[in-house]
């Protein structure tokens, strides 16, 4: 069995391999969205995860000093080209989260 010397410093990936790394992770999960067996409720959650991906490679973009690759697309865009029930689903969603945030009740 190998032992660590202390000193040594742990090899982590290169910056260019984290973000091919996410790039293959967006372009599975995009395939797993246009999949027509997942529920709703599972497409909703591979929808949240590909946002978090997203927002994870628009990070190590931005450190290696490129401009943002998804600043162009709103919110609101990227969801009416989602599939309506899931819309619908999302949109109810958002109006309960405003409404248990709101000071007026």
């Amino acid at each position: 069995m190998e032992t660590q010397n202390p000193k040594e410093k742990p090899e982590f990936p290169s910056h260019e391999a984290l973000i091919q790394s996410e790039w293959n992770t967006i372009k599975q999960l995009e395939k797993m969205l246009a999949d027509p067996e997942l529920t709703i409720k599972e497409k909703t959650s591979v929808a949240n995860v590909l946002a978090f991906h997203a927002n994870t490679l628009n990070k190590l973009l931005a450190q290696r000093g490129e401009k943002e690759q998804f600043d162009e697309q709103n919110l609101g865009d990227f969801i009416q080209r989602i599939e309506p029930r899931i819309f619908r689903r999302y949109r109810r969603d958002f109006r309960v989260w405003k409404r248990a945030l709101s000071l007026r009740r």
